[in-house]
């Protein structure tokens, strides 16, 4: 582990496939069972990606809870430490990661869902690089949104006040920072119009890979 800063800290946010609501939106689609299988790919995907990161220490902030059986699993066969998930809304808990990061002594904390599988993990490595000079990173969601937030201290109050869960909440952010970082859109996999847009991508890059 000594290869790993104690300045770079990546949290991962992740409800467990095991939780009574996951990826209710994609319902008209999968099943309950099918939507828990989805989350669950899309967890280990997620923790695969970043584990490519080697200079940053890893947590996943877990909702329920750290006890689920998955999260230990997660935690035993991927290395990974875990976090409660703790707040009222998504603000208050994105606030509450960032602050536990930093008292842990942390000077650069990114956070990333677990909705964007086909992230590059260069984007997020380019968020830490970028936070050595600039307070936050933002990489905005098609959708309207952010799958990617990082910031350095002192943490501003940008989580307060927000709309979370509608189109408008990257513009809400914006506007209330002076100084920020944007790195490339890309996409969450909430609606089932994004189960479409992930299908033919995969099936993009396997033929990329077909022709290397």
């Amino acid at each position: 582990m000594s290869h790993i800063s104690q300045k770079d800290l990546l949290i991962i946010f992740a409800k467990s496939p095991r939780a009574v609501h996951v990826k209710t939106r994609l319902a008209q689609l999968f099943s309950k069972k099918q939507r828990a299988q989805l989350q669950e790919a899309f967890i280990l995907e997620t923790l695969l990606l970043t584990a490519s990161i080697h200079t940053v220490a890893r947590v996943i902030a877990c909702t329920p809870d750290t006890k689920d059986r998955f999260f230990a699993a997660c935690e035993r066969e991927h290395s990974i430490s875990l976090i409660a998930q703790e707040g009222d809304d998504l603000g208050d808990r994105m606030k509450r990661g960032f602050c536990w990061g930093f008292l842990k002594g942390f000077q650069r904390v990114v956070i990333i869902g677990s909705d964007a599988p086909t992230l590059p993990a260069s984007f997020i490595q380019e968020a830490f690089n970028q936070l050595k000079t600039i307070p936050i990173v933002l990489g905005p969601a098609l959708d309207g949104g952010y799958y990617l937030i990082g910031a350095r201290m002192p943490l501003p109050d940008i989580f307060t006040n927000i709309k979370w869960g509608t189109n408008t909440v990257f513009k809400d952010t914006v506007a209330r920072l002076k100084q920020f970082y944007l790195l490339p859109f890309w996409y969450d996999v909430d609606y089932p119009e994004d189960v479409t847009f992930l299908q033919k991508h995969i099936d993009l890059i396997a033929k990329r890979r077909l022709r290397v």
